[in-house]
């Protein structure tokens, strides 16, 4: 039983998968589909249209399995060493200036949203 409603919640995940690329390809939009269904998968959990139990067990096979599907990356990656000697500075580089650049807008967008709701929780107004 535990393995069919796994497959099922799987099945509903590739089906978010599966309209966002729809609408990936109808609208003619410069974003993934895989990003547009999350999306919409999103929304769905925030409404409560979409209990979260209902994919609680398929999206924890997924994330068990996690590495296994980034298997074929790594050994794509093994073939591009000529590409890493040449070119590998360069990817260090945007690696860390891009990783920094996600940590400071991380950490300031979540320092005005203590400070707004601070504000608000202190503000008799509301």
């Amino acid at each position: 039983m535990q393995v069919i409603r796994v497959i099922i919640q799987i099945a509903i995940l590739c089906l978010f998968f599966e309209i966002g690329k729809w609408c990936t390809d109808f609208f003619h939009l410069p974003i993934p589909g895989s990003i547009i269904g999350m999306l919409f998968l999103f929304f769905l959990l925030l409404t409560g249209v979409v209990k979260e139990r209902l994919l609680l067990d398929g999206s924890g096979f997924f994330l068990r399995h996690f590495s296994f599907f980034f298997l074929p990356l790594s050994a794509s990656a093994m073939v591009l060493g000529p590409y890493f000697i040449e070119f590998g500075w360069k990817l260090v580089v945007i690696i860390v200036v891009s990783g920094m650049i996600g940590f400071i807008a991380t950490s300031l967008s979540a320092e005005s949203l203590i400070r707004w709701k601070e504000k608000r929780k202190h503000d008799p107004s509301h």
